[in-house]
């Protein structure tokens, strides 16, 4: 009894210290990564993020199949920010008026200037400034949680990321649009609020990760959470209600902090709508067209054998 009783207590206290390394590994990693943002004033990009559920998968059985399904994310998180740079030196007019004329059209005057001057408040400052941030994690931690409770539904959300996101690539570099805060001299209320803050936090992240001051339309900003919100409701339905929150918030936030225009919201809005209708209907409708036509072809090749050896 004794010879059978010491390898499972044995194999328990393994499982115990998996599970160990398995959190406390990756919390230690985002309490030095935390410690040293606050020291030096910058923020994490996705991409350390990313190295936090790779630091976790280290540690788990299903470590081969993280690195696999991973892989794509990462690349795409690698490729958008190697072109996202280079648009800047390739693009050439910045397109300044349509976005005005097309808010004014819409609402008789600029939205972003209207919040700004007559209900700015520090409530709304760092609230709109929390949802804004919101950008640079959300749409990670929204993938790991698809990968780990909903894998069928993982591969299509990267993939409608990366049609939806390089979409709005190709737009920035043939039609690059100014934001709010240069297009009519908005205050753009993060840089202020880095002021109060004593610390550059936002300056950080548009000089290092926003290299493109005109990427304003569409706004991925509003693409993302609007696209985690699509594929909540697809997964759990009306139970997902609450996640409305986040797009409506970012949305809300985007052209009160100046940084874009209520066009450039719709444009977004829009953009994550149609990838998502491509990957979820048209993609599917092809590849079962595709396969129709293959089993056709089989049938033909199965039939004409037979009918060769009745002649």
């Amino acid at each position: 009894m004794n010879k059978e009783t010491v390898p499972e207590s044995g194999e328990g206290s393994e499982e115990r210290f998996s599970r160990i390394l398995i959190i406390g590994v990756p919390a230690v990693f985002v309490a030095i990564l935390l410690v040293f943002c606050l020291a030096y004033g910058v923020i994490p990009g996705p991409e350390l993020i990313v190295l936090c559920f790779f630091m976790y998968a280290a540690y788990d059985k299903r470590s081969r199949r993280f690195l696999k399904d991973w892989f794509p994310f990462v690349a795409l998180l690698l490729g958008y920010e190697a072109f996202y740079g280079l648009i800047p030196s390739l693009s050439r007019t910045v397109h300044v008026a349509w976005p005005i004329d097309a808010d004014l059209r819409m609402f008789g005057s600029v939205p972003t200037l209207v919040l700004q001057q007559y209900f700015r408040s520090p409530f709304l400052d760092y609230m709109g400034a929390f949802f804004y941030s919101l950008h640079f994690v959300l749409p990670v931690v929204f993938a790991f949680v698809l990968w780990r409770f909903y894998p069928k539904n993982y591969g299509k959300y990267t993939m409608t990321l990366v049609v939806g996101t390089y979409a709005a690539l190709i737009t920035f570099l043939f039609y690059p649009v100014a934001p709010p805060w240069s297009g009519v001299n908005a205050t753009r209320v993060l840089f202020q609020l880095d002021q109060h803050l004593g610390v550059p936090f936002y300056r950080t992240i548009f000089d290092f990760v926003q290299s493109n001051p005109n990427a304003a339309f569409p706004s991925l900003h509003s693409m993302y959470p609007w696209l985690i919100s699509l594929y909540a409701f697809k997964i759990v339905r009306m139970k997902a209600l609450p996640v409305l929150v986040l797009p409506f918030g970012v949305w809300f936030s985007t052209v009160y902090l100046g940084e874009h225009y209520v066009v450039d919201v719709i444009g977004g809005v829009v953009y994550g709508t149609l990838a998502f209708l491509f990957v979820e209907t048209v993609i599917p409708y092809i590849i079962q067209k595709r396969s129709n036509g293959l089993t056709r072809v089989e049938r033909k090749e199965l039939t004409i054998p037979q009918n060769a050896e009745r002649r």
